[in-house]
């Protein structure tokens, strides 16, 4: 019997889609969410009157976390997957038994914004856009998917806390901020899909449309295309990025808002070229695996002419075996902090170097600078843990200490 989860203080949900774009069907499907991702399930909701009807699952628990307790499968199938992919709790019992994070899938992608907690999709699983959208009518409805949600005890006060990570956000804004720009974005998607081109939904949310389209320009020679390809027709994939957009963005928060949209312009590029010519266009999984892959080159390039100082570099790190490559690295290394991103690039990539050798370069510039903010952040955290531990323990605080003790 599964109980009802406790009646905590629910945390407002943000879900980073729009609503009713998204379908799928497990029938469809060859279990991939099954076979060596593992799950979780909730102790008090689900797992313990589980344990009883299927002893099995009790031996591949590998964690636990307050309520939550989590179960390893291996690449060839969980235990509960039978010879035709389908879950035998399902089958048996009815989805609603199934373990929380199995039953949610693939709508189990979280972060924190304060107190607000972003739902998004998980591309392991082929997922099919569904435009016009349908709400009401398909698995990715948004009220669904909080249904389900807050059944579950993953909204509850310790997984939150202990589970979901919070989204790195940039200084410009709080964290309500982000969220209202984020929902403004995700609505200007909703509203384009059918209609409009991914590219002019971008340019709709940029202050500053004429200097974002002169940064698509330049992004396209630097990585080797002579300008974008003007279209005037939409096309298929043009939905298909305004459904992924807004997930995609959340990944992207620690960027100023203008560096976000060109991030995403230079996902569309990069995809567009991939894919141009191509026997078949690709599926969710396949844009989303493609875009993330590439992480590194659309940030890269996002700071425009913002100056970065990459700091000290050793020649090792941007070795490529190849002299060219390697001087160009260290002539945009070296120019970043005075004549901005894309300056510094336009000056180091010579003319004749290949399309293959400028994605090569600008991965690993991209990975350099990742790591460079990713060590950077850590030690201002450290810092302002340390001004936090000193105030608490200080003067003051020990005085207060006295006196109530």
């Amino acid at each position: 019997m599964i109980r009802p989860a406790p009646k905590d203080l629910p945390p407002e949900l943000f879900f980073a889609f729009p609503d009713g774009v998204y379908d799928y069907k497990c029938a469809e499907c060859t279990g991939l969410c099954c076979k060596g991702h593992g799950f979780g399930g909730s102790l008090d909701r689900e797992m313990r009157s589980l344990f009883v009807r299927y002893p099995r699952i009790e031996s591949m628990a590998v964690s636990r976390n307050g309520d939550q307790i989590t179960f390893a499968t291996t690449t060839s199938g969980c235990v509960m997957l039978d010879t035709n992919n389908f879950c035998q709790i399902e089958k048996e019992l009815g989805k609603s038994a199934k373990p929380n994070i199995c039953n949610l899938f693939p709508f189990n992608h979280f972060a924190k914004i304060g107190k607000t907690i972003v739902v998004m999709p998980h591309f392991l699983c082929p997922l099919r856009s569904v435009v016009p959208a349908r709400p009401g009518e398909v698995q990715g409805t948004h009220a669904l998917i909080e249904e389900a949600l807050r059944s579950s005890r993953m909204l509850s006060r310790d997984y939150v806390k202990n589970v979901i990570a919070p989204a790195r956000l940039h200084s410009s804004l709080n964290e309500a901020a982000v969220i209202d720009r984020e929902k403004s974005f995700r609505s200007l998607c909703s509203q384009a899909l059918a209609s409009s081109r991914f590219i002019d939904t971008l340019k709709n949310a940029s202050t500053d449309p004429p200097a974002f389209a002169a940064f698509v320009q330049r992004a396209c020679g630097i990585l080797g295309y002579e300008s974008s390809p003007e279209r005037e027709e939409r096309d298929a994939l043009d939905d298909m990025l305004l459904a992924f957009a807004s997930p995609y963005r959340i990944g992207l928060l620690d960027l100023p808002a203008e560096g976000m949209l060109r991030a995403l312009a230079v996902a569309e590029i990069i995809v567009r070229r991939a894919w141009r010519g191509a026997p078949q266009q690709p599926s969710f999984q396949g844009l989303a695996n493609h875009v993330v892959n590439f992480k590194p080159v659309q940030v890269l390039l996002a700071f425009a002419d913002e100056a970065f100082d990459f700091g000290k570099v050793t020649q090792k790190t941007l070795s490529f075996s190849d002299p060219e490559l390697t001087f160009a690295g260290f002539i945009a290394v070296r120019n970043a902090a005075e004549k901005g991103m894309l300056g510094a690039l336009e000056e180091a990539i010579p003319p004749q170097m290949s399309v293959a050798d400028r994605f090569i370069l600008l991965m690993r510039l991209g990975e350099l600078l990742q790591r460079t903010k990713a060590k950077r952040n850590r030690k201002h955290a450290a810092v302002v843990d340390k001004i936090i531990s000193s105030q608490e323990n200080g003067p003051e605080a020990e005085s207060t200490r006295s006196f109530v003790s």
